[in-house]
């Protein structure tokens, strides 16, 4: 049987003895220890932060071992903190977290100033939450981490565990006492911070979840988008073959009724000619554009062939040609000479011009603009530089670095699905050679933006 001694707790137990009967029995010795915590708590008649500590005696059993008893909180408190560890703030993020567990902690210490100090998400930046007792107001300009009442004669700071290095919550009031440990108070703050820093970790966890959920939502409506597209080049395909047999009728029949009808001079007029002309230059036209499309559409060969790039431009401006029409846009060939061909496929260097005209078309302005495409031998003419420029709206400088991630967009009229210049950067380097981009600012007038990429020449 446990008997409970007042002596100093260094004291030795009293040896066992013997029962009658010769057994022997053991006394279970009373063991007292000290429980020590400490509050910081600083004083405006000290110069700095004193310490306050509070001894608190337990007391332990032999066998079983049983942690030291705490006195019980009140279970009212218990009660209000259970209510908001069940319906936590999450959704509306780490800061409403922590604003409501300050709330809670200043309604259950009514006479006490209340705040937090934390560093939110990846803002370095530390942020404070105060709330006084005195007028219920929040108030959360200016920081001061080591005081953040100086107006009340005590502050208690705890560290918030599992935050950031520096989150720690705070207590004030003029009542020297009611902090200090081994009060309710002080236990209570304990139990709030340990609180405080389980929520503010499942709020980021909270975060990063939607923030990956609305990832994945938007890469599939995306790549439903993409087998749209494809699905619409496959029917695009059809009706071109289609298209074909009667577009060549048509320029065969219009070059027979042309002989037959010059040769019959005096009866033919010149005006009935030359609209007898117009008709097979447009279905000519029509003929080569199908067949360039197929050609572009065409799955590209394994074998890199020299390719003549300004001839890939031309052709990658007739598939653009409606649309640069469409947006009033004047195109200037800048080429310069003995432009020495380079070593790729043919179908994606095209694409990768389509893709940059495309885009600077649909960064015009209502008025229209122009795009300047030069060309010239650089590096001791190993290598080909391409600049195409625009005096579009430009990019705006925090969009600069992420512009060739994929999926990334800044249309928001659906003209876009963020892949064109992922593409044309893959394309680039997987011919040898990298590609940049630049803002252009001539004057508040004249801006743009400025693709520029180097392509290896061919060996000689």
């Amino acid at each position: 049987m446990a008997r409970k001694k007042s002596a100093d707790p260094t004291s030795m137990p009293p040896p066992s003895s013997a029962s009658p009967s010769g057994g022997r029995e053991r006394e279970s010795a009373v063991h007292l220890a000290e429980e020590t915590t400490s509050v910081r708590a600083t004083d405006p008649g000290l110069s700095g932060a004193a310490s306050i500590r509070a001894t608190e005696p337990s007391l332990g059993a032999v066998t079983p071992s049983v942690p030291p008893v705490e006195a019980a909180l009140p279970a009212a408190w218990l009660e209000r903190l259970l209510e908001l560890a069940i319906d936590p703030p999450f959704a509306q993020g780490e800061e409403a977290v922590v604003r409501a567990v300050v709330d809670v902690a200043a309604e259950l210490l009514p006479t006490c100033a209340v705040g937090a100090c934390f560093v939110r998400g990846q803002d370095l930046r530390q942020r404070v939450i105060r709330k006084h007792p005195r007028d219920g107001a929040w108030r959360d300009q200016g920081i001061d981490p080591t005081r953040l009442f100086p107006g009340y004669l005590r502050e208690a700071i705890v560290a918030v565990p599992g935050a950031a290095l520096g989150s720690t919550l705070h207590a004030a009031c003029d009542d020297a006492s009611l902090l200090a440990p081994p009060g309710a108070p002080a236990r209570l703050l304990d139990r709030v911070a340990r609180l405080l820093g389980s929520m503010m970790a499942q709020a980021r966890a909270h975060e990063t979840m939607h923030g990956k959920r609305r990832e994945i939502d938007t890469l599939t409506a995306q790549m439903v988008q993409a087998e749209k597209l494809a699905s619409l080049g496959q029917i695009a395909a059809g009706m071109v073959h289609e298209l074909n047999n009667p577009l060549t009728s048509i320029v065969a029949y219009a070059d027979f009724l042309m002989k037959r009808w010059a040769a019959k001079r005096d009866a033919v007029e010149g005006d009935e000619l030359e609209r007898l002309r117009r008709i097979g230059e447009s279905a000519h036209r029509l003929l080569r554009f199908t067949r360039d499309l197929v050609s572009y559409a065409r799955p590209s060969g394994e074998t890199p062939i020299p390719v003549v790039l300004h001839g890939v431009i031309d052709q990658a401006l007739v598939f653009c040609e409606h649309l640069v029409s469409e947006s009033r846009v004047r195109i200037e060939r800048r080429f310069g000479d003995g432009i020495l061909p380079v070593r790729g496929l043919p179908e994606q260097l095209t694409q990768v011009f389509v893709n940059l005209v495309t885009n600077a078309c649909h960064a015009m302005p209502s008025g229209g603009g122009g795009i300047a495409i030069y060309t010239e031998l650089v590096d001791a003419e190993r290598t080909v530089r391409i600049r195409v420029e625009d005096t579009g709206h430009g990019i705006a400088a925090h969009h600069v670095p992420r512009v060739f991630d994929p999926f990334f967009t800044t249309k928001s009229d659906g003209r876009g699905n963020g892949l064109g210049l992922s593409i044309v950067k893959s394309i680039v380097e997987g011919h040898g050679g990298r590609i940049w981009v630049e803002n252009v600012v001539e004057s508040e007038s004249t801006r743009g933006a400025r693709f520029v990429f180097v392509l290896p020449v061919a060996s000689r």
